[in-house]
């Protein structure tokens, strides 16, 4: 492995760790890591839809650069800069390994991989969830799980089914899948 390809690898991981809410929530005079997840949904929670928006926005941008980045220098490390830009957004090595779930970073990398894909993916997450909203408002939820992050683990599976016949595409999703899924199975013990 060269030093280029160490850098991407480096580089995906670090900028995966600027975790955009944990920084807005520092410029409004609080930790949001203390109530929520420092993601966008989390902001909107906490400070409301316009920095919950923009903390997304910003979000799904370190996804979509680390994916220009590596497919501009190095394709064949698509699966390890995409699963490690989650991987950085999920466990910031700068907030001491207490960020978001992954979900905006890893639409940023999907985004600028395969634009199409993504955007069917975000038309079948948005269905679910507002499906599963109703029944999760009044019931709590299925094992505690917000609409967006439940129905985000069927656009995994979708992304997963539509790129069946793309190997680099394929595998970036399965590893960013994974990296969700270890996060969201460590927040619902209670761990972050």
């Amino acid at each position: 492995m060269n030093i280029s390809s160490l850098a991407l690898l480096l580089g995906a991981y670090l900028i995966g760790s600027l975790s955009w809410g944990v920084i807005i929530g520092f410029a409004h005079g609080v930790d949001l890591r203390r109530k929520d997840l420092p993601g966008g949904s989390g902001v909107f929670r906490q400070l409301g839809p316009f920095w919950g928006v923009l903390t997304a926005l910003l979000d799904i941008s370190k996804g979509f650069l680390v994916a220009w980045l590596t497919l501009r220098y190095d394709p064949s490390l698509l699966p390890f800069t995409a699963a490690l830009v989650v991987a950085g957004h999920c466990w910031p090595i700068y907030f001491h390994f207490s960020g978001g779930g992954g979900l905006a970073p890893s639409f940023g990398v999907l985004l600028f991989y395969n634009p199409g894909v993504t955007l069917n993916t975000l038309v079948l997450v948005l269905l679910i969830a507002a499906l599963y909203y109703p029944w999760w408002s009044r019931s709590g939820g299925v094992l505690g799980i917000y609409p967006i992050p439940f129905a985000a683990l069927f656009g995994f599976l979708y992304v997963l089914w539509a790129l069946r016949d793309d190997p680099l595409g394929s595998r970036a999703a399965a590893g960013m899948a994974a990296v969700v899924v270890v996060r969201c199975l460590r927040l619902l013990q209670g761990k972050h």
